[in-house]
């Protein structure tokens, strides 16, 4: 049936030109951008799961910065250890020159200064990013850290929680120099009695003692020193030595819930007894009364009484080479007392000790290279996958592009087809 009000042919020519049309617009979006998936329209899953993906890559882009950073730390610390070494074995040599008896050991210790100060300088320039740690302050604690964090690892898991790996360098085992050794530091609360304990005291039957101790502002508490105190610890109660009444101070002060562990009694080298907190700080205090038996604070039977409290300051705990069987910064063998033996052998421990500074670094140096190998692994994995979702395969797209714009030649053609009998028609009426 032919008709002049539809054209059914034209109708259903239209429908498949637009069709084709819709497939040919997608097909070139695949084919431009290389994604089948680059919008939330297209794929949502896919989509969600890629953009998560990208943004976790990213991270582990911040992370493998960091890491970069880190190993450029360790790598500045190390080259820095390395010529210390160097530098100390050269020190050892010229030490071992001046044993000999015909070498003056003034001009060697001119070397031996020298090569002191090239130590320190290797120390005091190994900065990499603004840190130091090879020459610190430890008591400056709004810039060092005992362990300096370097960020090695992001994760994610199932339910979205973010947590980052480190790789922790422990400063205060290889540090060589800290400012803050020669720092005094704090004291503990200490009370001395004025005289020393003379003679022994009779504690037996009902003579008694007690001992009123206050420790850091808390409560007073009393130590009671009699019969029942000095069971087990006096030979004779009658005549209580003052390491037999020091002992049962110390046992009365464990057993007190309040006293153990905060205080400790003992006896100078003159004899004199004296109360000590175990803590140190500036709040620590410690204050006696009380004695019916003269233990040194007061003539029998005059109460005891006396107060001391503690002092502050900051305990450095110095760096390998300028603390303890280590120190080499003060070398001098011109000293009348200088023994270039000993001195060998401080500087034999101070090149073990840098050695394994050295170690650890290096240690350090291996686990940031192989996470650095490893991020960059994991991120070309992920990079594999998002290709996975996303990516269009453009051989694909390509053959199909060609398919489409030649069935889109063609509708265009059965359309001109279509549209041109209804004039054949009209031409019957001419």
């Amino acid at each position: 049936m032919t008709s002049l009000l539809t054209n059914t042919s034209a109708m259903t020519a239209l429908t498949t030109l637009k069709s084709i049309a819709s497939q040919l617009d997608i097909t070139s979006n695949r084919v431009s951008t290389g994604q089948r998936v680059s919008n939330a329209s297209d794929n949502a899953a896919y989509w969600s799961i890629a953009t998560t993906i990208r943004t976790d890559n990213a991270s582990l882009g911040a992370v493998k910065d960091a890491l970069g950073l880190g190993s450029s730390a360790v790598d500045t610390a190390y080259t820095g250890v390395n010529n210390i070494i160097t530098s100390l074995q050269n020190l050892r040599s010229k030490l071992q020159t001046a044993t000999a008896s015909t070498v003056d050991r003034t001009k060697v210790q001119e070397e031996v200064k020298a090569i002191l100060a090239q130590i320190k300088a290797y120390a005091d320039s190994s900065v990499s990013n603004g840190q130091n740690w090879l020459s610190v302050d430890s008591s400056d604690q709004t810039t060092y850290k005992n362990t300096q964090q370097v960020v090695a690892g992001f994760s994610r898991d199932k339910t979205g929680a973010i947590t980052f790996s480190t790789v922790d360098i422990d400063v205060s085992s290889i540090r060589l120099y800290d400012k803050a050794a020669s720092v005094t530091a704090a004291t503990a609360a200490k009370l001395v009695a004025g005289t020393a304990f003379s003679g022994t005291a009779n504690l037996s039957g009902s003579n008694s003692a007690s001992l009123s101790i206050t420790v850091n502002g808390g409560a007073a508490e009393s130590i009671a020193l009699d019969a029942t105190a000095m069971a087990g610890v006096a030979a004779d109660l009658t005549k209580v030595t003052k390491d037999e009444l020091l002992s049962a101070i110390n046992k009365s002060i464990a057993n007190n819930t309040n006293l153990a562990g905060k205080v400790t009694a003992s006896l100078d080298e003159s004899g004199r007894l004296s109360l000590q907190t175990t803590e140190t700080g500036a709040d620590k205090s410690i204050s006696i009364t009380g004695g019916a038996v003269d233990i040194g604070f007061g003539a029998t039977p005059v109460s005891a009484t006396g107060t001391a409290s503690s002092t502050t300051g900051v305990a450095g705990a110095g760096g390998i080479l300028d603390s303890g069987a280590t120190r080499i910064t003060d070398i001098d063998i011109t000293a009348a007392n200088a023994n270039i033996n000993d001195l060998i052998t401080a500087v034999d421990k101070a090149v073990a000790a840098v050695t394994t500074a050295g170690t650890k670094l290096g240690a350090k140096k291996t686990q940031i290279d192989t996470q650095v190998g490893f991020v960059d692994a994991l991120m070309k994995a992920n990079t594999r996958t998002i290709g996975t979702l996303v990516d269009a395969d453009i051989e694909e797209e390509s053959t199909k592009l060609k398919a489409l714009q030649t069935q889109q030649q063609l509708g265009i053609q059965a359309l001109s087809i279509a549209n041109s009998s209804s004039q054949n028609v009209l031409s019957l009426f001419r």
